[in-house]
């Protein structure tokens, strides 16, 4: 049931638009910030949502994380 968990995590407009805008670049949360004109905690979470649903990975750029 993968399919059926991707669209719930992409069912909400603000993750739709963080999953096409991380399609084509590898930002930060701060990047995201600055782009989206979010919040830091909003988008965080939905960085989470997306996360744990699978379709987003982050890694270690010191000091800051990528997604």
């Amino acid at each position: 049931m993968k399919a059926l968990r991707y669209l719930k995590a992409l069912a909400d407009e603000t993750r739709l638009r963080l999953a096409l805008v991380l399609f084509h670049y590898e930002l930060s949360v701060n990047e995201l910030v600055a782009l989206l004109s979010m919040g830091q905690s909003r988008i965080s979470r939905h960085l989470k949502i997306l996360t744990e649903a699978g379709l987003l990975h982050s890694r270690r750029l010191h000091p800051r994380s990528v997604h």
